[in-house]
């Protein structure tokens, strides 16, 4: 009966869990770009298996499991980088990523103390929100006013009174002049980078991505870029409303099983006890 409260309980956390990454999914179900996250979990005859397979100690040598609960062990969370829907906006400067790749942005913190980053230092980051503006002065920039960088890595500035367009490649076109004298010059080209490994990318947060010191970065990205499209979030709302009234069931299961099994135990110690 302990251990059948501890089973339970072991349940009851990981529905937590599942619980949390799905309600995320549906904060973000608009955010442009976002990647559905998922966890995984692991009962504990997966986990004897794999000891019982590891060849990494002798095999006269006891191998200790740990303590041992017959319960759901929570697993490791993953991201699906399966590629969102497209939005047509018509604006020049919402660009969305076709295949593989992220945009650059020279980030500046604006907090203390999130991800060891200081109030006002300037990293590198990198997203797949392409809802970008141009400033008076020409900079291309996020929605918060960070700048996005081009292939050199360097800040992207056009001149504002020019019309602009920009191609597949992320090259930006300046036209100068009138109907059949109208002519254009690629004045940037906006950086998309890639990673050998998307698992060394840490969510920073404000639907950013940092890469760790294992990242290996791909400066030749092989997506392209559609200007005026913003790529929607790869979040089905009816799958994870669907998968949370799941989670609610089994965490409402594992608590009848808890309150089961306290009535048992309660009898054993009470009503047994007296005779």
């Amino acid at each position: 009966m302990v251990k059948g409260l501890y089973t339970a309980w072991t349940a009851m956390i990981n529905e937590q869990h599942r619980m949390d990454v799905a309600t995320n999914n549906l904060a973000n179900a608009n955010t442009n770009g976002y990647k559905k996250e998922g966890s995984t979990q692991q009962t504990f005859d997966s986990q004897l298996a794999l000891k019982i397979k590891d060849t990494s100690e002798p095999g006269s040598y006891p191998r200790r499991l740990g303590r041992i609960v017959p319960g759901v062990k929570t697993g490791e969370d993953y991201t699906d980088w399966s590629e969102g829907p497209m939005k047509s906006t018509g604006n020049t400067w919402d660009l969305a990523i076709s295949g593989k790749g992220f945009f650059a942005i020279d980030y500046t913190s604006a907090h203390n103390n999130i991800a060891g980053h200081t109030q006002g230092q300037q990293t590198v980051m990198y997203t797949r929100d392409g809802s970008f503006t141009l400033t008076a002065d020409g900079a291309l920039v996020t929605h918060d006013g960070d700048f996005v960088l081009d292939t050199e890595g360097q800040h992207i500035e056009v001149d504002p009174t020019k019309k602009h367009a920009v191609n597949v490649k992320g090259q930006v076109l300046e036209f100068t002049g009138d109907g059949a004298n109208e002519t254009s010059e690629v004045v940037a080209t906006i950086g998309l980078f890639d990673f050998e490994d998307y698992d060394a990318l840490y969510k920073y947060g404000e639907n950013l991505y940092e890469p760790t010191d294992v990242a290996v970065r791909i400066d030749n990205a092989t997506g392209s870029i559609n200007a005026g499209f913003l790529e929607q979030s790869n979040v089905s709302v009816v799958d994870e409303m669907v998968s949370i009234i799941n989670i609610q069931r089994h965490y409402e299961a594992a608590s009848t099983m808890i309150q089961t099994a306290n009535e048992t135990l309660k009898t054993a110690t009470t009503d047994l006890g007296r005779l």
